[in-house]
């Protein structure tokens, strides 16, 4: 704010003085520039016979570094927009990544009927895509691969992104190859479909559907699937990729066309289908991040097991994904608690995103948002007070034009130096990292980055 810029330091010793000049400048404050009530936060709780003293700082000294993310929930019932991202891309900065899915089937009827001696023609899993991708528009072949789960996924369990089930071990997709294609239309039989990627699988899948009627397997969607318990779908053992290949794909798996199709004749037809849905089912993604070759030095560096990590970078790394994040502290504020008894007017946390073409962001674009989180004492995240306010207030948004981020953290700040918080440091992460493949390079604490973050607080002191 304005008033923070001209580092206005007044002292009006009187009563009667104070209690004019809080008035004045609160309402100066809200006529000029239109601040939220974050701006004058403490104002309000000072003495009317203390000495008044407004002031800024931008010199907190923030230690930031690239720590690995453990994990990631991504079941459905947590991402209920229902979307899933499936895919592989080789990235120069920070390695390989991978995004798999697993899901039940939803058995649309009880007790189906298939005719006499129905037999199975062919077998496609349609998946839709959403237009969004991530990776190069250049798009090149990835190679999927299907199994048959070997156990039940569970509708009330919560998974995440490192969670694995056992499967079988026949590929039904046959390592089938395709190039996405996120804005193709299909026609099959005449009929004009939404783009999406239609995998062939082996027959005899099909088959031992059909051969199931009417028994006890197909007389519910329960017992549908505990008979047939999901699928597993991936392109992770796509070879032959290089730097820059590949791309995470989205696909919304609750739409209609996005399904299991059984076509299929009997004795009395030859042109029969039976759709099997994906949507109002479990399922959740398995993420994989590769950062053992061909990944920036600096975060190499960082993530490194063998060697000691700096402790203080000029740069930093957040990927989504359950990739890495950014761990920020700030070891000398309790130096504030020294000065004597102050009043956080704003604390604004500024990451600037490193442009520069070694980090691609023209090709690898950064996430739209960011989020911001205190650490418990043994490491887990809390929510910011400051984050109750409501994103208006609170931050994260990327501004495309200045390629910054911004968070407001001053009720945090203060309850810090107030001791009711202690000063664990904080974590940044990329937002809704379970349904978005973003990453992007900021300037870390050190001195010598370009795109420095910054803690700008503006305070009050109060004697």
């Amino acid at each position: 704010m304005v008033l923070y810029n001209k580092r206005i330091s007044k002292i009006l010793p009187q009563v009667i003085g104070a209690k004019f000049f809080l008035i004045l400048l609160v309402n100066f404050l809200i006529s000029l520039t239109s601040c939220d009530e974050s701006s004058v936060v403490g104002l309000d709780v000072q003495p009317t016979n203390d000495l008044l003293s407004v002031d800024y700082q931008d010199t907190t000294t923030l230690v930031a570094k690239t720590v690995s993310v453990d994990s990631l929930r991504t079941d459905e019932t947590l991402i209920i927009t229902a979307d899933a991202l499936l895919g592989i891309y080789m990235d120069p900065v920070f390695g390989k990544t991978t995004a798999s899915l697993y899901t039940q089937l939803r058995l649309p009827t009880n007790n189906p009927l298939f005719g006499t001696n129905p037999l199975i023609d062919s077998v496609v899993l349609s998946l839709v895509y959403d237009p969004a991708y991530y990776g190069k528009m250049q798009r090149v072949e990835q190679k999927v691969n299907v199994y048959e789960v070997a156990e039940d996924i569970k509708g009330e369990n919560s998974y995440y992104s490192n969670n694995t089930l056992t499967v079988k071990s026949l590929d039904l997709a046959n390592n089938y190859g395709f190039i996405p294609e996120p804005s193709k239309s299909v026609t099959i039989l005449n009929e004009l479909l939404k783009p999406q990627l239609r995998i062939p699988l082996d027959i005899s899948f099909g088959q031992s559907i059909l051969s199931d009627q009417p028994t006890v397997n197909l007389a519910s969607n329960t017992a549908f699937q505990s008979f047939m318990k999901g699928l597993y779908i991936t392109t992770e053992h796509t070879t032959g990729l290089n730097s820059l290949d590949g791309n995470i794909l989205h696909f919304k798996m609750a739409d209609a066309q996005s399904k299991l199709t059984l076509y299929y004749r009997n004795d009395t037809d030859d042109s029969l289908k039976y759709d099997l849905g994906l949507g109002s089912v479990a399922r959740f993604s398995y993420f994989t991040h590769d950062y053992s070759t061909s990944i920036d030095a600096n975060l190499a560096a960082q993530l490194s097991t063998s060697t000691p990590p700096p402790t203080q970078n000029d740069v930093v790394f957040i990927q989504s994904m359950a990739g890495v994040k950014t761990t920020i502290e700030l070891p000398y504020l309790m130096n504030w608690v020294n000065a004597g008894n102050i009043a956080i007017n704003k604390a604004e946390l500024v990451i600037k995103v490193d442009p520069t073409s070694t980090y691609m962001l023209d090709t690898f674009a950064a996430p739209t948002k960011l989020v911001l989180f205190g650490i418990n004492d043994d490491g887990t995240n809390y929510v910011l007070p400051d984050a109750n306010e409501g994103d208006n207030y609170f931050g994260g948004t990327y501004n495309s034009t200045t390629h910054e981020y911004h968070f407001n953290i001053a009720r945090y700040i203060q309850q810090v130096l107030a001791g009711k918080r202690k000063n664990n440091g904080l974590h940044l992460l990329a937002g809704s990292g379970a349904i978005n493949a973003n990453r992007v390079v900021i300037g870390g604490g050190g001195s010598n980055s370009l795109y420095q973050m910054k803690l700008n607080i503006g305070y009050t002191k109060l004697e």
